[in-house]
């Protein structure tokens, strides 16, 4: 099965949520759901993956279900920065000249991918939450063999600005209490952005590495908050579809599933927006995030066999409010799951930082 034959059911999703917030008991099963998606087969690729969330509650990556309130800004930095275990140039020169075909011989290395982002955020009602994302991708250590198999060339360090994102999300069910949270987003990136970086030996760099895939991409998902005195949850779920971009490329879609678990040290995470409700300055929070990445396909060639997959993150981090208006968080992320196709450089580690702001 792949995600091409799951049916998308808003309206069973609505179902099962509304009763989650009803009975505490039922959140454990949703935990769990979310956290066995992590065994389904897929693949992965190199691409850095920010989720669209303003930021300013307790989970780093997860998005939260709340929405800004009315006639609020929110705006900052979210900085991600993955390391990859690199193969050496033994190994991929074995990799080229063992192959199958060429299409399994045609690998590559990575060192590390580093993708500073800025945003802004509306409140246009007290659940309608708009706002703008602009990534500048930079990868740096790609390397790859020849066409000959005889030796490894430092293609460079390509970088650029990646392509905007614009994104909404629709709060459209909310307990009495404000405890519980449930919302719609849905975004789009545009096919702005750089895509003709070239090698150091002045070609231009396959689709999949430059800073923008030049492609329309959309993508929809909900993401569900309940808070629980000391401790909240979040989980959010998004689905990207990649449509074909530049050299006639559709590097794949993405479906990301995160869940968080935030403990608030001092006073109690009522609200999860901001310290001047809560009364908790710091939180320590704790997220599994996953990405599964469809294969790459290019017109006239076809999937890439080293394309695609499934990746989870475990991923403990600290979120400190300094007041009402900003706050800052740092989380480190460990891969528990790396399932790809074909020959990917496989992550090490992800370090995220947020600092926003709102006013």
């Amino acid at each position: 099965m792949t995600m091409r034959d799951i049916r998308f059911r808003p309206t069973h999703l609505l179902k099962t949520v509304t009763g989650l917030v009803m009975n505490q008991s039922k959140i454990i099963l949703l935990v769990m759901l979310l956290a066995s998606v992590a065994h389904c087969d897929a693949v992965f690729a190199d691409h850095g993956s920010l989720g669209f969330g303003i930021g300013t509650a307790s989970p780093i990556i997860t998005q939260t279900g709340i929405t800004l309130p009315a006639g609020m800004w929110a705006g900052g930095t979210i900085t991600q920065f993955t390391s990859f275990n690199s193969a050496s140039d033994g190994k991929l020169l074995d990799l080229k000249n063992n192959a199958v075909d060429d299409a399994h011989g045609d690998v590559h290395s990575v060192k590390s991918l580093l993708i500073p982002s800025v945003f802004a955020a509306y409140g246009v009602t007290d659940n309608l939450t708009l706002g703008i994302r602009l990534p500048y991708v930079q990868r740096f250590g790609v390397r790859s063999p020849n066409e000959d198999g005889d030796a490894v060339h430092n293609q460079g360090n390509p970088g650029g600005f990646g392509g905007v994102s614009i994104f909404s999300q629709y709060r459209f069910f909310h307990t009495v209490d404000n405890l519980n949270h449930l919302s719609l987003v849905v975004a789009l990136k545009t096919p702005s952005g750089a895509t003709h970086v070239q090698t150091n030996q002045g070609e231009r760099f396959e689709a999949h590495h430059q800073p923008s895939g030049g492609s329309w991409n959309p993508a929809v998902g909900f993401s569900f908050t309940r808070a629980m005195g000391h401790v909240s949850l979040d989980s959010s779920i998004l689905y990207t579809v990649a449509t074909r971009g530049s050299q006639k490329t559709d590097l794949g879609d993405i479906f990301e599933y995160n869940i968080a678990l935030s403990y608030a040290f001092i006073g109690m995470a009522k609200n999860n927006l901001f310290i001047g409700s809560n009364n908790a300055p710091w939180t320590a929070v704790l997220e599994l995030n996953g990405m599964w990445q469809d294969r790459q396909k290019t017109a006239g060639i076809g999937a890439d066999p080293n394309s695609g997959g499934n990746t989870v993150y475990i991923s403990p981090g600290i979120r400190y409010a300094g007041g009402k208006n900003w706050n800052t968080a740092l989380s480190i992320g460990t891969p528990i799951v790396k399932d790809t196709s074909g020959y990917q450089t496989p992550p090490d580690y992800r370090i995220t930082y947020r600092l926003v702001f709102a006013f």
